[in-house]
This record gives structure tokens, C-alpha cells and sequence, in this order.
């Protein structure tokens, strides 16, 4: 795979009007990438009845049921070939969501997966224990994640001349979200703008107090020079590579909130960000942050995985086709 593509897409389907949000986003990317999509839904199939009377019935319905998801993801290939977009697969799966999607992606050789956080039904859910939390957790692949609107979604996603936004701390593992956020770059001609959230120094060093609302100004703005200085050195490596960036450093109590004033729809396009991710780890670094600004940024957040060694993803993947955010 070329570091700066992403030859293959994932859109997971549910038939759902919201699920189906993530498909400007999708389509944008592939447009600009010559990339191929990959359309998938997953059938759930309900317990059996025990009854003998009603397992005909049963039958007959879940029959329907599949050949009515057959005929609509057909209707949607149909939709978005008429307009040009390269598609190359539109499968059903069956079990269980997550893992059905984890194992295709993975087996499948998929290079980014573009989907809503929630979609069947129309049901607001919390992002954690959520399919997209399994795919972040389970899988090595970037995923994007598109927070529904509710609305009708336009058809096209122009992300325009605006700001790819990337949080870091100063730690290797935010560092990793770099590479992705260079490729959406490249792809949309934009502007890598880095972040980093100051925390102020307070005046007291009792650890007990509830809440702190005087801080050092001197301590605090030197913290706040030397994340500058940090940032413009990544920054600079950025524009050796041909792209746009520059750095800002704010001074905030809370980072999650900091980072959501800056990454406005007005001026950012999309937020990425670095996640502990496989191994045994079941959480995001902070999580707690990365969690918020998933399910409460205005913007798309593509959440991507520290580069893992080739031996260790040869034994997780079996190649079919040719193919964090840390402590901010």
C-alpha cells in the first residue's frame, strides 16, 4: 500500500438512513484516492423458535429479511456507480456485528474504515460498547468515524480549504496519528494544524481542593513556549514532505473541551487521533478524552493505531486481495 492512499474502504451498512451518513465522507476520499469501496451489511440472525408451528414462519421471514438486505445494498451499488464511484464488493455477512466486520476488514486487507458511530433504527447509543468502539479495539485499521446529524445528509462531503486537526502531548503514541493525518492531507490539499492543551500550573500544590481557579501565569507560560517549541518542530518536518502545518498551543483545565473549541466545523474538516488501540489493552490512552471528543466533536474523527511490525501483521492478517490520543 502507498503511505499516502488508502486503496481500499470499508463502509459498514445497517440499512439505516444514519449508517448511511458516512458515505459523502467515503465517497470523497475514494474520488480523490482512486480507491475502491467495499459496502457491507451483517445479518443478525434472531434465536430459532422452539415452537415447531412457527419455525416455517420463521423461516419465510428471515428469508425475506435477507433478500430484502441483498436488494438494498444492490440499490445503493447501483446508486453510487451511476455517479462514478469504484465499488468492489457489496457483501452480506452473518453473526455477530463487530466481530463479522473486525475478521472482513482484517481478512479483506482494508485500509480504512468510513462509518456512522450509530445508525440502526435511528437509536442514540453511547459510543463505547458500540460496533465502531469493537472495530477501534479489535482491529489495526484507521477508522473514521462520522457522528449522524439526524438530518438528510448532503451528497457530498467538501471538506473545503480548512484544517486537518491533530492533539498531541509530546508522546511517541500521539505522535502516531501523524502519518494518517498527512495522507487525508495530501488527498484534500489542506492544512495539518497541531494541538497542544497547556494544563496550568496552579498556585497551590494542595492536592486536595476540589477545584483550582488561580494558576501560575510565569510557570504557565513557560509550559506553554516549550509546547510551542515542540510543535513548531514537528511542523517543520510536516512542510519537508510538502505540506501545510503549523502548531497551537492553548491553556486549558480541561483538555477534552479545549480541543473541542478548537475544532470547529467552520475551520476544521477532521480531528485524528492516536489510540493504545490492540495487545491487551481495552481502553483508549485516557480514554476518557479521546471517548468525548469521539461522540462530541462537530466534526469527523478518524482514530488510528500505532504502526505495528510487519511479522506481527502477517500473523493477524491472512492477504486475500493486493492489497489517544495519548495523555493531551
Amino acid at each position: 500500500m502507498r503511505r499516502d492512499s488508502f486503496p481500499s474502504i470499508l463502509v459498514p451498512l445497517d440499512g439505516s438512513p444514519l449508517a448511511e451518513q458516512a458515505l459523502p465522507l467515503a465517497i470523497q476520499i475514494a474520488q480523490q484516492d482512486t480507491s475502491k469501496l467495499r459496502l457491507v451489511l451483517v445479518h443478525q440472525i434472531p434465536p430459532a423458535p422452539l415452537d415447531s408451528a412457527a419455525a416455517k414462519m420463521f423461516t419465510a421471514i428471515e428469508l425475506a429479511r435477507r433478500e430484502a438486505e441483498q436488494a438494498y445494498l444492490r440499490g445503493v451499488q447501483i446508486r453510487l456507480r451511476e455517479r462514478g464511484i469504484r465499488l468492489s464488493s457489496a457483501v452480506t455477512l452473518k453473526g455477530a456485528v463487530g466481530p463479522s466486520l473486525a475478521q472482513y476488514a482484517q481478512e479483506m486487507d482494508v485500509d480504512l474504515i468510513v462509518m456512522a458511530t450509530h445508525g440502526r433504527g435511528g437509536i442514540s447509543r453511547a459510543w463505547l460498547g458500540s460496533v465502531a468502539d469493537h472495530l477501534v479495539r479489535h482491529t489495526d485499521i484507521p477508522v473514521l468515524l462520522v457522528r449522524p446529524t439526524g438530518t438528510q445528509p448532503s451528497e457530498e462531503f467538501e471538506p473545503g480549504d480548512r484544517q486537518v486537526l491533530v492533539p498531541l502531548d509530546g508522546s511517541p503514541l500521539a505522535e502516531e496519528a501523524l502519518e494518517a493525518a498527512g495522507r487525508i492531507a495530501r488527498l484534500w490539499a489542506a492544512q495539518v494544524t497541531l494541538l497542544q492543551v497547556v494544563h496550568p500550573v496552579p498556585l497551590s500544590s494542595e492536592a486536595a481542593l476540589p477545584w483550582l481557579s488561580a494558576y501560575d501565569e510565569e510557570l504557565t507560560a513557560r509550559c506553554r513556549e516549550q509546547a510551542k517549541d515542540y510543535l513548531e518542530g514537528i511542523s517543520d518536518q510536516i512542510r519537508e514532505q510538502g505540506i501545510r502545518a503549523s502548531g497551537v498551543a492553548v491553556v486549558g483545565w480541561n483538555a477534552a473541551e479545549s480541543i473541542l473549541e478548537v475544532a470547529r466545523p467552520e475551520r476544521v474538516s477532521l480531528v485524528v487521533l492516536a489510540t493504545h488501540g490492540l495487545g491487551g489493552i481495552r481502553r483508549l490512552a485516557l480514554g476518557s478524552i479521546a471517548d468525548k471528543l469521539v461522540r462530541a466533536a462537530d466534526v469527523p474523527v478518524l482514530v488510528c493505531h500505532p504502526a505495528r511490525k510487519a511479522a506481527t501483521k502477517k500473523r493477524t492478517r491472512r492477504r486475500i486481495s493486493n492489497g489517544g490520543l495519548a495523555g493531551v
